[in-house]
């Protein structure tokens, strides 16, 4: 049998599992959602379309009274090509299935968009092999450009193979805190292990130094929103710990706490928690009874740790008393609770919201030490918050002249508030929005002339940088 009757023979296979997945659909909400399997049904289609472009093109596979159009012989050289690119359209495959897992949607998806330029280049590259001449010398110069083609589908797909596999962690992470916060505002009794598990994963990311990634979840799925929310302030909280005497020696418990603070949201109302106006007075006072019942939440997950529930039930109380729900005021406050209730602000502030969009982390910075100097959060908290500078590490923002630039590392403070906004960067555009052929790296610390003016939201990182820096989005 020959290697392209083998390759044909694993597409009627996957064909057949294909129609076997249309024919036993799971009802959403059972397994993989229905939308999820349709794309991915639909998916394998255009795989077997592309395939079927080229392969019937190929020896051993024409139809009765077709010429061949492969050339008559072909060298080593090509049928090494030839056998890459049917490699490349196997891994083609599988990332099409992993795209799907990692909810890539919409056709700007910078994943499906890198995903498609992919596969078009692998069809061109195969189709190429079709219009090689016979002569051997001809073909060996033809595939040096070839090869040249399979070298940078080769890395556009190991870039997309390791975006992919970040976002499905992301997701995953996501998706787990929130069946495990549903499944404690239920009154059931997940392990706590499993909230120390991905407690040790957010603190890791952060003694990495990796970028911090603000995530959002709309109030039309509560779980999700607070499980996104809870997420955003164990990812700040891992990040400022470091500089506190007192908890960066046990800093597990203020990451654990902040995964936690806010299960008592999920007994919330959903209406209430996407109204995009001013609360009335009943459920002003429904929004305020999650601190009581997040903390006695808290209290059955972890029977031993009164620092727990304590948190859980005190991050909305103010130094000044104008907190809740005890109005508990100064050193009444515990210092994970104060430190805890530093970061939420700082971390709401920087994710949208019903009634508001998202801040600027330089606003939502500014925001939170106002509220500090004004004697409602904990002063000596609030500062560490510069430690992540006006701009995090990971942010995208736009110079004065019209460049756009990624944060790639802040300096610390050391009490001068210059500092925070001119952290390091690597420029990709030119001030017209083109794309730079190579980073430019800059310290803005150590140069004069240029100055930040703001940081990109989300869909503006798409447009701009979607389609060369897809890793940066």
């Amino acid at each position: 049998m020959s290697d392209t009757q083998v390759l044909l023979g694993r597409i009627a296979a996957l064909r057949q599992r294909l129609e076997e997945a249309r024919a036993e659909s799971p009802r959403p909400g059972a397994g993989e959602s229905l939308p999820s399997l349709e794309r991915r049904v639909a998916r394998g289609a255009e795989d077997n379309a592309l395939l079927d472009a080229t392969l019937r093109q190929l020896p051993d596979t024409a139809a009765p009274g077709e010429d061949q159009v492969l050339p008559t012989r072909l060298t080593a050289r090509a049928r090494r090509i030839l056998e890459q690119g049917r490699e490349l359209l196997g891994r083609l495959r599988t990332l099409g299935e992993a795209i799907d897992l990692a909810g890539a949607v919409g056709a700007e998806d910078p994943l499906l968009r890198m995903y498609r330029e992919a596969a078009a280049m692998t069809d061109t590259t195969l189709r190429m092999l079709q219009a090689l001449p016979d002569a051997p010398s001809v073909q060996l110069r033809l595939c040096e450009g070839l090869e040249a083609i399979l070298r940078v589908i080769d890395q556009r797909l190991a870039m997309l193979a390791i975006l992919t596999d970040q976002r499905r962690r992301e997701a995953d992470q996501v998706e787990q805190l929130a069946e495990l916060l549903a499944a404690l505002a239920e009154g059931k009794n997940p392990d706590v292990k499993s909230f120390v598990v991905l407690a040790e994963a957010v603190l890791a990311a952060a003694q990495q130094g990796a970028p911090l990634r603000f995530v959002h979840g709309e109030p039309s799925w509560p779980a999700r929103f607070v499980a996104c929310h809870s997420l955003n302030v164990a990812q700040v909280v891992a990040r400022v710990v470091r500089h506190d005497a007192e908890l960066r020696v046990r800093p597990l418990e203020p990451v654990l706490a902040a995964l936690v603070h806010d299960v008592g949201m999920l007994r919330v109302p959903a209406d209430v928690l996407a109204s995009p106006g001013p609360l009335n007075m009943e459920e002003r006072r429904a929004v305020e009874k999650h601190c009581r019942i997040g903390g006695d939440l808290a209290a059955r997950l972890l029977p031993t740790g009164a620092w727990l529930a304590e948190a859980a039930a005190g991050h909305h109380e103010r130094l000044d008393g104008t907190g809740y729900p005890h109005g508990l005021r100064e050193l009444q406050i515990p210092a994970l609770t104060r430190l805890l209730a530093v970061c939420d602000v700082y971390a709401a502030l920087c994710a949208p919201r019903p009634y508001r969009p998202a801040r600027e982390s330089r606003t939502a910075l500014t925001d939170t030490l106002l509220l500090a100097e004004q004697g409602a959060l904990d002063r000596y908290h609030a500062e560490h918050l510069l430690q992540l500078s006006f701009y995090p590490t990971g942010t995208v923002v736009e110079l004065a002249e019209g460049t756009v630039a990624i944060v790639l590392a802040t300096h610390p403070t050391y009490r001068d508030l210059s500092v925070p906004a001119r952290p390091v960067l690597a420029l990709l555009t030119d001030p017209q929005g083109r794309p730079l052929p190579l980073p430019r790296y800059v310290d803005l610390a150590q140069c004069d002339g240029l100055s930040i003016v703001r940081t990109l939201a989300p869909e503006e990182r798409r447009q701009v940088l979607g389609g060369r820096y897809p890793e940066f989005v």
